[in-house]
């Protein structure tokens, strides 16, 4: 642990970060911890999140372990670990094997104080060993919303954070800052948080401008928000749904003069973090993403973030629009909608999430065909037509089962699983209840449905987005397209 010849948060905060005193929420948040108790912290972006786990780092001494989604983010947040003077690191499958035995061969001698990891790390049987024999003062996990958002569907591991309640004893510290009522206890259920701390501020950022346009074509869409990046000065984002999308505006724009690159999940590594740098750097004014573009995009000066076409649910907009305005000063945030949109998004949902009949017919198909060995060959084509995305689905739900290289074999059901690495069969379990899925389709539904009313509301949006996580106003706020015809474009 670094040297620290004091465990005071106020006077570790101010001499290894150089802030005179916490943020509304930090401080609550960091004391709680220290004493031993879980908590939950829902802090504005910008608001300074990870304060709340790296005070604690100094203070307590041992190791503190960060859960966080991206490979980008725990780099950015290891450097600027770093930079407050702690020992930091993080472990990836990015990495070599030998600079990962290196980076927990410190961490065994005391040589980390905080160390970064995925959710999916959590759940290798080697790691998990590992983890039982290091000092863990703190576990932290960062982007908490997505334990929600994500681990019910493409990660969930996400969803099983909570099980290292079984090896470790110390406090749970879970950080966002895009939660409503609902995500909020279903984390804190989850993580199986014991009498937590909650800290919820307020989600209203007074400086941001808020406008949604009725969509029309991609051109016109481009268009239009060529003329809000022509018009204004500052760094911008501009989000598209895909990546083929995200290069056609790309081009569209850089077309017209404007400093433009593109960032998706499709370009390599050192080509992402390159885009990245000129961002940060200036050297270029806007960028087209994804939203794989954001977590850890720590610009204070962006000025405009533009959808081409709002997002499945109001979290992910609020997170993405939120990038804006991050020093405080005025910022806008500008969307296309049209109810063209809510179907193509209803045919994604319909295809990731299929029906609950659907689901029942799958189920009973694979377990009729399974063998024997309670396990069938990996049907051809699986993902790529309904039935691949149910099998998809009910793999998430553990009813089918894929051997999963260094990680801990769930319980086949139907018959005692073969040693070894089968990748092309899976093994199928009997009596697995479908209806979480069924749930879990509802839930999402309802999202969408959400992000329908704020397109169309005739009301104050600020107003609008508030009320969905859970904050009342009855004030308009006189900076959106119903409050101000100036910014109806």
């Amino acid at each position: 642990m670094v040297s620290t010849a004091t465990t005071d948060p106020v006077a570790l905060l101010q001499r290894h970060f150089g802030y005179p005193s916490f943020r509304p929420g930090q401080e609550d948040l960091v004391r709680a911890v220290l004493a031993g108790r879980d908590a939950l912290g829902v802090l504005p972006t910008g608001g300074g999140k990870s304060v709340c786990y790296q005070v604690p780092a100094l203070a307590l001494g041992g190791l503190t372990v960060v859960v966080t989604p991206l490979v980008s983010l725990m780099e950015d947040q290891v450097r600027r670990a770093l930079e407050g003077g702690l020992r930091a690191a993080f472990l990836s499958a990015t990495q070599t094997a030998t600079l990962r035995r290196e980076t927990l061969s410190r961490a065994r001698a005391g040589g980390i104080d905080v160390l970064f990891v995925a959710p999916e790390r959590l759940e290798l049987d080697a790691f998990r060993e590992e983890l039982a024999g290091l000092d863990v003062r703190l576990l932290a996990i960062d982007e908490a919303h997505c334990i929600s958002e994500w681990g019910h569907d493409f990660r969930p591991s996400y969803r099983r954070i909570g099980r290292l309640r079984e090896i470790l004893t110390c406090p749970m510290l879970a950080l966002t800052a895009t939660a409503t009522p609902d995500v909020r206890a279903d984390v804190m259920a989850n993580l199986g948080l014991r009498d937590p701390l909650v800290i919820v501020r307020s989600f209203d950022r007074p400086n941001l401008s808020w406008t949604v346009r009725r969509g029309g074509s991609l051109g016109a869409r481009i268009r239009v928000t060529y003329r809000i990046l022509a018009g204004r000065s500052g760094a911008a984002i501009v989000y598209a749904p895909t990546r083929g999308i995200v290069e056609t505006v790309r081009d569209r724009l850089a077309g017209l003069g404007l400093k433009t690159q593109a960032y998706h999940a499709g370009l390599s590594g050192p080509d992402r973090s390159a885009v990245q740098a000129a961002f940060m750097g200036s050297a270029c004014r806007v960028v087209v993403a994804t939203n794989a573009f954001g977590m850890g995009i720590d610009k204070a000066d962006v000025r405009i973030v533009t959808h081409i076409q709002l997002p499945s649910t109001l979290e992910a907009y609020y997170q993405e629009a939120g990038r804006a305005g991050r020093d405080g000063a005025p910022s806008a945030c500008v969307a296309f909608y049209s109810p063209r949109d809510a179907k193509l998004a209803r045919r994604m949902i319909d295809a990731v999430h299929p029906d609950l009949r659907t689901l029942r017919r799958v189920y009973r198909s694979v377990l009729r065909r399974a063998g024997p060995g309670g396990s069938l060959p990996v049907p051809a084509g699986a993902g790529a037509d309904p039935d691949g995305n149910a099998l998809a689905t009910l793999e998430r739900l553990g009813a089918v089962v894929r051997p999963v290289p260094g990680a801990r074999p769930a319980p086949p059901g139907t018959a005692a699983r073969p040693r070894g690495s089968l990748p092309e069969r899976i093994y199928v379990r009997e009596g697995v209840d479908l209806h979480p899925a069924a749930a879990r389709r509802r839930q999402v539904l309802e999202k969408l449905a959400a992000v329908r009313r704020f397109g169309r509301t005739r009301g104050c949006r600020r107003r609008a987005l508030l009320r969905y996580f859970g904050e009342v106003t009855s004030a308009d706020c006189g900076c959106c397209d119903r409050c101000d015809r100036a910014l109806r474009l």
